[in-house]
């Protein structure tokens, strides 16, 4: 095991982990001068990953000049691959991949070097402008093209306002009046009576709330209450609602209407004689 190869293992970049492990692995089996025979089962044994994936990734590593392969036969007349490392500055073989360049980060391979390259900016490209038109006459301005309209002074950055939805229970809720109604029912007993009506697939509208409120008067006069009534539309499964409908039904009011007074007998004595 070569302590230099392995740190110098951990330090270059690879671009895939299992390809940096079976790195790692092949320099811990290396001797100082980077040679190491081990098997691809016993490599694979090691990383607990499959012989194909070894295989392929020592071929990767391969063709990035990272290490050399030479193909021997064993003493029993069985084929093994002796690996050479070049890890070390100035080590490093060409890469098939593309030619070698000056590489100013030796822990990079010469492709991703290439591909560091690529991605710099030029030096004609200006804040990051591309000339997408014809070049500009002398008397124009500014190196860039104008492609969309600039921001208000003011404006130094979008503002993203929440956008608040209510639900549609919520509005139904809030827009129905229940004014015309001789009171109002319990919570308990509106919010069972509007689910009854869901259920039968009945909305419960501003129309349907004032064609009721007659009804409902009547039945107040009768002796029952608000609640009453929709408690016996929810039992039994009113869609609509009619005071008679108490009655034929058997229900007894809650309470005992009160009679209007005839006011006459307090004005009128039937025993006056002038009367």
């Amino acid at each position: 095991m070569s302590m230099e190869l392995m740190v110098l293992a951990m330090k270059v970049k690879v671009g895939n982990p299992l390809r940096k492990l079976v790195l790692i692995k092949l320099a811990d089996n290396a001797s100082d001068s980077g040679e190491c025979w081990p098997s691809y089962q016993y490599i694979a044994e090691q990383c607990e990953i499959g012989n194909s994936t070894v295989r392929k990734h020592i071929k990767d590593l391969a063709d990035d000049g990272l290490l050399t392969i030479k193909a021997r036969k064993g003493p029993k007349g069985n084929d093994s691959n002796v690996y050479k490392l070049h890890l070390r500055e100035g080590e490093r073989k060409p890469s098939k991949h593309e030619p070698l360049q000056q590489n100013e980060n030796p822990s990079l391979t010469p492709k991703q070097a290439a591909k560091a390259d690529n991605s710099r900016v030029l030096p004609d490209s200006i804040g990051g402008c591309q000339q997408i038109a014809d070049p500009m006459s002398p008397d124009s301005i500014g190196v860039c093209q104008q492609v969309a309209d600039p921001m208000p002074p003011d404006s130094t950055e979008s503002v993203i306002k929440p956008v608040i939805k209510s639900s549609k229970k919520t509005i139904q809720k809030s827009a129905l009046d229940f004014s015309a109604w001789p009171a109002m029912p319990s919570e308990q007993t509106l919010a069972d009576w509007q689910a009854m009506r869901k259920r039968q697939r009945a909305d419960v509208s501003q129309t349907v709330i004032n064609r009721l409120a007659p009804q409902l008067h009547l039945a107040v006069g009768a002796g029952f209450s608000v609640d009453d009534c929709l408690a016996e539309c929810v039992t039994r499964n009113w869609r609509g609602f009619n005071a008679v409908w108490l009655g034929n039904a058997g229900v007894n009011p809650s309470h005992t209407p009160v009679a209007t007074e005839d006011w006459t007998r307090h004005v009128f004595d039937p025993e006056d004689p002038l009367v």
